[in-house]
């Protein structure tokens, strides 16, 4: 089998440094795997504690009755070598080594870490890190980290070069709503490098894009190919650090990762398919439209908006990015004059004039649609309107309250009407879906997120469907360029 696949799917585990301590790595990291589902038998290696979380203890790797897939190792550096030999003589298959202090510390780290490859190479025992915050499985629930994340089931695969950092990464995905498939900090690469969980989840049936935090590629030909090849079938969006000089000092320092010259990677990047983002939010505003949304056929973007200063920004931002603000066909305005009053623009970017606060910005979709002048379609401020507005108008509803003569028949009313729009955008959201399926082009949302928004039913259908809200529209507008520019880079292919 191969090995990452046993990586992510070990049936019997090990931890080597379980702890009844809370504040230790290895107390974390084993009640994560123990409340694991896929593990059948689990062994925590403590010297000292006959018991760990309720769990029969053993002293070493050498008592252990059976020959076991995956070694998850917790302890001090010095100890890592005897376990790498107590490993290789049980017959362990693989392991995780979260421990630091090696290759990224100096020569002597280096050498040590050297001699801990060449003892698991020989046996072929295959490792990650060390160095490294640990792994999941979205799928099955088995989890090498010592957080407790409640991770959602999803698409996205994630190779990061950072551990802590990677805490980061993976927070970041879930206050967005994303869905992970696998997740693995490589840390060191000593052994299993980057390029070689890119090759395994490029054919990984439950992931469908391929995201990646790179400090340095120490394989970087091979990461090329192996890109070039993946990117034909999926989608591949990474954060590449180490941009400016003391990034790139900082990455060495970090992972001991050599950074090179970013220029370089800038155009390797481009010519493999590989979307290059930067930022981690950004990371997963692109990797999640490219999961749901269709790959629009050029670069000639609708906009429908709010207000007028929304068209502004985004029409800039869109110009900056390389995306057309198009011209709508004499058909589409058509349309449009019968949904607008007259005081509407005439023009793209489509200023809804504040009309029917909920019905205008979705009776345009439609009609935007299929104008054949638009491959793309932004709705900034318009889509949540029936959250907010109830927020906004509740303390001028509390005012008139005080002074109505039927305090109660005037409330009745207010919440029939915010109940009435919150009805009109679920159903409008239908609308949006169905024409998104039947003309084959995104739609890119954009609207200030608080809580009152997420708690929505708006925002919760939404996410249920895979269409993501994004907080401004500079950044919805970078979503539509990132499609626009994977769809060019496969029309090329």
């Amino acid at each position: 089998m191969d090995p990452i696949e046993v990586i992510f799917n070990p049936e019997t585990v090990a931890v080597v440094g379980a702890s009844n301590d809370l504040t230790k790595w290895g107390a974390g990291i084993f009640a994560r795997v123990l409340t694991s589902p896929s593990v059948k038998r689990l062994y925590p290696i403590n010297k000292h504690q006959p018991l760990v979380q309720g769990v029969k203890a053993y002293r070493s790797l050498g008592e252990l009755p059976e020959p076991i897939d995956f070694a998850a190792i917790v302890i001090p550096y010095p100890e890592v070598p005897q376990i790498i030999r107590d490993c290789v003589a049980l017959g362990v298959k693989t392991a995780l080594i979260i421990t630091a202090g090696l290759g990224e510390t100096g020569e002597a780290g280096a050498q040590l870490e050297r001699e801990i490859v060449s003892t698991a190479q020989q046996a072929g025992l295959r490792m990650v890190g060390p160095n490294c915050m640990g792994h999941f499985n979205g799928i099955n629930g088995f989890s090498t980290l010592r957080m407790t994340l409640q991770i959602e089931k999803g698409g996205i695969g994630v190779i990061s070069q950072s551990g802590g950092f990677a805490m980061h990464i993976l927070m970041a995905g879930l206050d967005m709503g994303v869905g992970f498939s696998k997740f693995v900090s490589v840390g060191n690469e000593a052994d299993l490098h980057f390029e070689d969980f890119l090759a395994y989840m490029a054919e990984d049936e439950d992931t469908k894009v391929i995201t990646g935090y790179i400090e340095g590629l120490r394989k970087g030909r091979e990461f090329f190919r192996l890109a070039k090849e993946t990117t034909k079938k999926k989608p591949v969006v990474v954060v590449k650090v180490g941009r400016t000089d003391a990034g790139a000092k900082a990455a060495k320092s970090h992972t001991s990762a050599v950074a090179g010259t970013d220029i370089v990677y800038d155009a390797a990047f481009k010519q493999a398919g590989v979307l290059r983002v930067d930022s981690v939010e950004e990371l997963f505003d692109v990797a999640s439209a490219l999961l749901r949304q269709p790959l629009p056929e050029g670069n000639r973007v609708g906009i429908i908006t709010s207000g007028g200063g929304f068209g502004c920004v985004v029409s800039d931002a869109c110009e900056r990015l390389g995306l057309k603000v198009a011209p709508l066909s004499r058909e589409t305005i058509e349309k449009l004059n019968k949904i607008l009053p007259d005081r509407w623009p005439h023009a793209n970017p489509v200023d809804t004039v504040a009309t029917g606060f909920v019905n205008a910005t979705y009776d345009c979709i439609r009609p935007m649609m299929e104008d054949p002048n638009l491959d793309a379609l932004l709705v900034i401020g318009g889509i949540g309107i029936s959250a907010l507005f109830p927020r906004f108008g509740a303390d001028h509803l509390k005012a008139v309250l005080r002074q109505a003569d039927n305090p109660n028949s005037l409330l009745d009313f207010a919440q029939q009407m915010f109940s009435s729009m919150e009805k009109q955008e679920i159903e409008g959201l239908d609308k949006l879906f169905e024409a998104m399926e039947k003309y084959k082009k995104p739609v890119i949302i954009s609207t200030p997120i608080n809580e009152t928004i997420r708690r929505s039913q708006v925002f919760q259908k939404l996410q249920k469907n895979g269409v993501m809200m994004y907080a401004t529209p500079e950044r919805a507008a970078t979503v539509v360029a990132k499609l626009v520019e994977y769809h060019q880079y496969l029309k090329n292919q």
